[in-house]
Order: C-alpha cells, then sequence, then structure tokens
C-alpha cells in the first residue's frame, strides 16, 4: 500500500485498488454502456483525471476501452498531478494488477512516462489512446486546458477533501464546467457534502451513490445536454513542404495518426541547418515560469522520449552543463531552478568540483545541471523520421494554393492562373500543391516559407551558424558544456563545437576566423580542455522570428494551411513539440500544450501587436 507523506492519505482503497476503480469511476461513469451503445459515428472519446497518483485509473480505463469500444473510436485520457511519482513507484504498486491491467499496457506507461517536470506530457500509449500528462496545480492548470469536443468524463480523484482541500475548489469545479461536452458524466469516492453542493452551484446534476468497500456513498452525476458528436476532421491527406527538423517531424506525427502523408523537399533530407553531425537537446533557460519556459520545458522532454525511438540518430545521454561564468548568469539559472517547478533529480545548481567531476575535464565555475540532456544527429534523426513516408521534390510556395470544395475533384488539378476559381483567398475547399489536390498543408521550410503568400509579412530573418567537428581532446569532456558558445561530449572519438551566431551574414561558405572564434570562446570559458585536431566544419542559416520564438500553427484566414518555422538554435526540441501540436489541431483532439503557449506560439500574433500599437 502505498501512502502521501504529504497528504498523510492513501491513493486508493486498502481492501482493493483495482476493485474500487471498477466501481467508482468507470462504473460511476458508466463507460461500458456508453461506448458500446452511445458513440454513433463519433471518433473521439475523452477523461479527464484530477489526480493522476499511480496511474491505476486511467490503465484501468484503457482495458475496458480495448475490451468493448468500437474500432474507429479514439480514447483521449487527460490527467492532472502535482506530485508525481517515480516510475519504480508506479511500477511496483501496479505489478499485482499486471494480469487485470495488461502489463503491456504498465509498460507503455512506464516507457514513456516523463521526466517529473513541471509542464505538458503527451504520450501515445497505442495507436488509440492517448495520456496528456499534466504536472502541474489543478487550479492553476485548468484554465490552460484546451479541448475541441469537450471532457466526457471526469475521475474526481484526488485526496481526500479534508486531507487536500486544494483540490477540491470552485476553481476547479467550474473549470471543469468549461470543459464539459454536453451530457458528461463525473464520478468521485467522496460524498462530501460541500463537494456535493459546489458540484451543483457549477451546473451539474448530483447524485448520491452506493460508495466502495467500508465507505457507505461515493458521487456522480452530470452536465446538462445531450451527448453530441464532435466536429470530425475532415484532413486524411496532407502536404508537409520541408525537409529538416520541422518538416520531418510533423510528417513523422501525422503518419503515425494515421493520415496519408507526402513530403516535399527540394534537396536531400536534412541538407540545410538540420544537417549537422551532432546537437544537443536543452531548453532554452529563462529566469521565470512563464508561456516561454512552459514550452521549452515539455519541447525538451518530450525530445527525450522522441530521440530513444530511432537508434539510428546517435542519441547520447551525457548531460549539459550551463556554466555559471557571471552575476548575471548565477541569478537566472538560480531563479530557472527555484521557479521552474523541476524536481532535482533533473535540474540542480553544482559547484565547480562536481560540475570537473561529471564533465571529466577541470571546469573552474559552478553550473546549472540538467543530467538528463544529451545529444543526438539532427541529421540521422531526420532520415530517420522520414522513413516510410512518401517523398516528393520541391515546390514553388507561391504555387501552393487553396481550391473551393466545389472544385475539388480526386487526383491531379490542372493550376491555371487566370482561373478565379483559384484566388488565394477563396474561403474553405481544399489545397493545390505542384498540381495535386490535399486536405491540408504545413508549411515547414524555415525562411522559404516567406515566399508563401499568406506568410509574406511574418518578421523572419535567417541567422548564420557555423560549427566546427574536432578530434577529441585529451582529457575528453563527458558531459555537453555550454556556454557562450558550446563544447559537445566525445562520441565516436569525435566532438562538435560552436557555434557562431550572426544575422548579418547571409553566406554558408566557410570562414577560417569563425574556427577561431569558436576555438578562442572554448578556451576562455574550459581552459582545461585542449581540443583535437580540426576535422571539418559547416555553416549554415537556420531561421529565427523577430521574437525569438517559434511560429507554430494555423494560418489566420487560410483554413487547412499550417505552420511551423523559426525554430532557431532550439530546433530539435521545438520542431518536436510544434508538430505535435500542428497535428492536435489538425485531428481535433486534446491540444498537447497550455491554450496561452499555443497562442504565444501562433502566427497570428505579429499582427496583433502591431494592431495594439497603432
Amino acid at each position: 500500500m502505498i501512502r502521501s507523506e504529504i497528504f498523510d492519505d492513501i491513493y486508493f482503497s486498502a481492501a482493493n485498488g483495482w476493485a474500487e476503480t471498477q466501481h467508482v469511476f468507470l462504473g460511476g461513469n458508466n463507460l461500458a454502456q456508453r461506448w458500446v451503445h452511445e458513440m454513433g459515428d463519433r471518433t473521439r472519446f475523452t477523461i479527464a483525471e484530477t489526480g493522476f497518483g499511480t496511474g491505476l485509473n486511467m490503465l484501468s480505463a484503457w482495458a475496458l476501452f480495448d475490451e468493448v469500444a468500437p474500432d474507429h473510436l479514439k480514447l483521449d485520457l487527460v490527467s492532472f498531478e502535482l506530485y508525481p511519482l517515480t516510475k519504480n513507484q508506479i511500477a511496483e504498486v501496479l505489478a499485482p494488477w499486471a494480469d487485470k491491467l495488461g502489463q503491456h499496457r504498465i509498460d507503455a506507461l512506464l516507457r514513456d512516462y516523463p521526466l517529473r517536470v513541471a509542464g505538458w506530457h503527451r504520450i501515445d500509449l497505442s495507436p488509440r489512446v492517448t495520456l496528456t500528462l499534466i504536472f502541474d496545480d489543478v487550479n492553476a492548470a485548468l484554465s490552460r486546458v484546451v479541448i475541441p469536443g469537450g471532457v466526457d468524463a471526469w475521475f474526481l480523484d484526488g485526496f481526500a477533501p479534508a486531507k487536500n482541500p486544494g483540490m477540491w475548489t470552485e476553481t476547479v469545479f467550474n473549470g471543469m464546467a468549461r470543459l464539459c461536452a454536453p451530457g458528461a458524466t463525473f464520478a468521485t469516492f467522496t460524498a462530501a457534502g460541500f463537494v456535493k453542493r459546489a458540484m451543483r452551484e457549477a451546473g451539474y446534476t448530483v447524485n448520491r451513490k452506493r460508495g466502495f468497500g467500508y465507505k457507505w456513498h461515493m458521487l456522480a452525476g452530470s452536465f446538462p445536454g445531450t451527448m453530441r458528436a464532435a466536429p470530425q476532421p475532415q484532413h486524411q491527406k496532407i502536404a508537409v513542404i520541408g525537409g529538416g527538423l520541422a518538416g520531418t517531424s510533423v510528417a513523422r506525427v501525422l503518419a503515425d495518426d494515421g493520415y496519408s502523408v507526402v513530403l516535399f523537399e527540394r534537396d536531400d533530407i536534412a541538407s540545410g541547418a538540420s544537417g549537422n553531425l551532432r546537437g544537443m537537446i536543452n531548453p532554452r533557460i529563462s529566469a521565470l515560469r512563464s508561456s516561454d519556459s512552459d514550452f521549452y520545458a515539455s519541447a525538451y522532454v518530450r525530445a527525450l522520449r522522441v530521440v530513444t525511438r530511432y537508434p539510428d540518430a546517435g542519441f547520447m545521454a551525457c548531460g549539459n552543463l550551463h556554466l555559471i561564468r557571471d552575476a548575471d548568469k548565477g541569478k537566472r539559472f538560480t531563479s530557472c531552478r527555484d521557479h521552474w517547478g523541476w524536481h532535482a533529480d533533473h535540474m540542480q545548481i553544482v559547484d565547480a568540483d562536481d560540475a570537473s567531476d561529471i564533465a571529466g575535464v577541470r571546469v573552474d565555475h559552478a553550473a546549472l545541471y540538467l543530467p538528463d540532456g544529451g545529444q543526438v544527429s539532427p541529421r540521422d534523426l531526420c532520415r530517420a523520421m522520414a522513413q516510410g513516408i512518401e517523398r516528393r521534390g520541391g515546390v514553388d510556395m507561391a504555387s501552393i494554393v487553396q481550391v473551393p470544395s466545389s472544385r475539388r475533384r480526386p487526383g491531379s488539378f490542372a493550376i491555371r492562373e487566370e482561373d478565379p476559381g483559384l484566388r488565394r483567398d477563396d474561403d474553405g475547399g481544399a489545397w493545390a500543391v505542384d498540381g495535386e489536390i490535399f486536405d491540408a498543408v504545413v508549411l515547414a521550410s524555415g525562411i522559404e516559407c516567406l515566399k508563401h503568400p499568406a506568410l509574406s509579412s511574418l518578421p523572419l530573418h535567417t541567422v548564420r551558424g557555423q560549427i566546427m567537428n574536432v578530434e577529441a581532446g585529451h582529457p575528453a569532456p563527458r558531459a555537453n558544456l555550454c556556454f557562450s558558445g558550446y563544447i559537445g561530449a566525445a562520441q565516436d572519438g569525435v566532438q562538435v563545437m560552436g557555434s557562431t551566431f550572426q544575422k548579418w551574414l547571409d553566406t554558408t561558405d566557410l570562414r577560417d576566423e569563425d574556427n577561431d572564434y569558436i576555438l578562442d570562446q572554448a578556451h576562455a570559458a574550459v581552459p582545461a580542455f585542449v581540443p583535437g585536431v580540426v576535422m571539418g566544419a559547416r555553416a549554415s542559416l537556420r531561421c529565427a522570428a523577430q521574437d525569438r520564438f517559434p511560429v507554430i500553427g494555423a494560418v489566420a484566414d487560410q483554413p487547412g494551411l499550417y505552420v511551423s518555422t523559426a525554430h532557431g538554435s532550439h530546433g530539435i526540441v521545438s520542431s518536436m513539440a510544434g508538430a505535435r501540436i500542428v497535428a492536435d489541431m489538425i485531428g481535433g483532439g486534446v491540444w498537447s500544450l497550455p491554450g496561452d503557449v499555443v497562442d504565444a506560439l501562433n502566427p497570428a500574433r505579429f499582427a496583433r501587436r502591431a494592431a495594439q500599437k497603432a
């Protein structure tokens, strides 16, 4: 039996936690009956839970869903947890019910169970079941949740109201009501009077029912309205423009979601800024928690999970040391540690001696240490993600035009510039790409996105970056060392060092002075590091936005057109999160990032700011 030391309460019934879940949450929401008899042609069903705990409730719902739900239905699970358990704790607690839950389900949860990092974490449990696990205070997080089809069933499973009143607040009940689909249900083990009254005030019909075990009563009920069919996504065939990290990651996610995807790339996969030998998996560090930091925290955790799926991408979990070389960085990194809400297992500040032990080379500074960080080959990662996806050559961005629904035909479509039915501001319809019809288009080709008329006004620019590959030094760092530049950990006898940051240059020709600059930076930051012979260098043009934040989302007034660009110097992590949110929008399911974060990424943000200043 596992018990919370914080709240001095048990996670589930001491008699039989699995049986309690069947009675209270699955039975209280009448899930089997609804899935078998009431779904019609609906394609998604969403369950939300206040209190993930051990995952017992969600795994039980998944097991029942696999047993009785029609094949066309998908299950979206959303759960909130402020004090996440470790993988080992969950594995130990669930072991007695492995035969009932299915060991393969427990394994799937544990395989992708996220780092204990405050934020939103999407887990694909199976082709039909997803879990959005939100490590945050439910009172703060509920208002940020976006679920286009609404929540169909709620599991209220916080610790007992007397032990943990913060989980049973008016904010929570009203937030639930905001997210409810008409006819949504709820169930909870408690029968506390104030919970019953507060639920009724929030608009629920509340009934007292027989409880489980020694508990005489529990509460269950519903939200007004009749269950309705959520809007069904019309997108099936999707074009993705761009073969770098942004394009291949979104193509991979969409293909895994079951769409027919065609990837357009003028050159070879990862021929541009995504073609480096190695790149670091690192969040962008900021002092305080914000929409920006929430994006990069979730993106970092997601990227660490994604890269492990591709053994050929050369991922190495070596840890990242962000050196504290001045007082300003000391304040920023300390504030980051104190405010981001990460468990100490995943972020800590270490002194110079500990940093040296971790690095394997003498470091003269304290550091912010991210032990889970690492490096991967962006080039090989792109190629791995593109495997099995249909590919075509490049296209003229300006020729990607909207096709009215009335003019849509299967197969190719002859584009005539004089045809008024193909004007670019036409409402509705599909899209023509190189004469072929698609239900949606994702523009993910870096600065080239500006060549599409719908994106031509975005404030994007390029940043030239030159890196160099050197033979591993002696001693060779075992961790990535980050300062104003970086020294990558030694891998296969090679280290990657970088990088220049040149907005004013637009050439990819190599410059000897840039190599000298990189070496000088490294020597100033880590004098004890002696690099080996320079083996080569590479320069590329990264795409960045004026506000240094990626541009991801649906393009305003262009139904079926999406964008993922301006990933800058953190493209490995941001492109992964961007791919998932674009796929969420296309599919109509739970958004994998908070609504305010998605709004901050949206390409329309620049026009909004300009209008506010006018």
